[in-house]
């Protein structure tokens, strides 16, 4: 997360905070769509890997079943996005070419096998190495203002090297031998996983959609402030994610034992994020403009004001990490579809919003907002389901 950040002041400085801007938003939709690949595999898959890590044929079967299914999306998107590029001026070859790396890599990305057979450090140390190689790249080849979009090579090309070589470890560690797909099968796993997919992205369109409209509907300039914090919000996400994947193997044990077992281990994480995340959220108000003045090397008041703002949003969406995992647990995937179009819609209705108010600081108090409003109805659906009824 830390070697992630220190890319946003290395990109401001090089190239400028409207440029930082339009990166910040390609690798938005990166992600977004790398999520979509990924196909909700990094959640529903644990399970079956952490029950049956002794159990070759399983694993063998499970591997070539996600491969399959995420190549499959993977060249679903492709295919619709290369239209769009080739038939309208929505896309451009750059953009699409320099986030190419990013998408594919989520079609070996192999962090649900190493959750479920607990070697999350393989990947722990893998990703430190590619984004302090990523870093250096951004660091040291210059582009030129109007190339710079393709900064985005440097982050995807060292993750999809590193994720292949991990598979190739794994198929070896593991005896494993490729297990061919039917269609049945294949269309059987699109349909199990649909909810869970839904439900990752909406959580990532949370920050997409509204780039869209804050770069639609406001300055150059103001979409770079906002990119400062959209980056924290995202390296947030991704630990609380990380943290959240690698207990996911104990509380399913648990939540098998009984759900007191659960719940008991529940509150100590509960605890823990509240004050990990409080703890954040006063160092990022008290000092925000010395954090804007690391990162672009200057005194933006915007971005500052920004950053005040947002100090709050990581504490409301750690808060809501645990009862994402009740709903996995439950195997409420069809619930999760539910809460996941409800936040879509609120997403649409923020952001139409706060860009159409000439209140700038509006902008900066959208994260806060949303993952208050996530928080809130995640909440609302684990109570009508009574998931931590004994």
């Amino acid at each position: 997360m830390l070697l992630q950040l220190l890319s946003v002041p290395v990109i401001i400085r090089k190239y400028g905070l409207e440029v930082f801007g339009k990166i910040a938003l390609a690798t938005s939709m990166a992600y977004l769509l790398g999520n979509i690949v990924n196909y909700g595999t990094n959640q529903t898959a644990v399970k079956d890997i952490s029950i049956n890590r002794n159990n070759q044929h399983i694993l063998s079967k499970k591997f070539s079943e996600i491969f399959t299914l995420r190549l499959f999306v993977f060249i679903l998107i492709l295919t619709i996005t290369t239209t769009i590029t080739i038939t309208t001026k929505l896309l451009a070859f750059s953009l699409l070419l320099s986030v190419l790396p990013i998408i594919l890599s989520e079609v070996v990305n192999p962090l649900y096998f190493l959750i479920g057979a607990e070697k999350i450090q393989w990947i722990s140390w893998g990703n430190v190495l590619t984004r302090f190689l990523s870093l250096l790249l951004i660091y040291f080849v210059i582009l030129k203002e109007n190339e710079a979009i393709l900064l985005n090579l440097f982050v995807g090309l060292p993750m999809l090297v590193f994720y292949l070589t991990v598979c190739v470890v794994i198929f070896s560690k593991y005896k494993l031998s490729p297990v061919f797909l039917s269609f049945q099968e294949l269309k059987k796993q699109l349909k199990n996983n649909f909810f869970v997919t839904i439900n990752g992205s909406s959580v990532m369109l949370q920050q997409s959609i509204f780039l869209f409209f804050v770069a639609g509907n406001t300055t150059s300039s103001m979409l770079g402030a906002y990119g400062i914090i959209d980056k924290l919000l995202s390296a947030t996400r991704q630990l609380v994610s990380a943290f959240s994947s690698a207990i996911f193997p104990k509380a399913s044990l648990l939540y098998h034992i009984g759900i007191q077992e659960w719940l008991h281990f529940r509150t100590k994480i509960q605890y823990l994020y509240a004050i990990a995340s409080l703890s954040l959220a006063i160092i990022l108000f008290l000092f925000a403009g010395s954090i804007v003045r690391l990162i672009t090397g200057g005194n933006d008041i915007v971005a500052t004001s920004f950053v005040k703002l947002f100090s709050l949003a990581p504490l409301l969406l750690s808060l809501n990490a645990n009862n994402v995992l009740d709903l996995l647990l439950a195997e409420k995937y069809r619930s999760m579809f539910y809460v996941s179009l409800i936040i879509l819609m609120g997403t649409i209705l923020f952001s139409v919003s706060i860009t159409k108010i000439s209140i700038v600081w509006f902008i900066g108090i959208y994260p806060v907002l949303m993952e208050g409003f996530c928080l809130l109805m995640y909440t609302i659906f684990i109570k009508k389901l009574k998931l931590h009824a004994a």
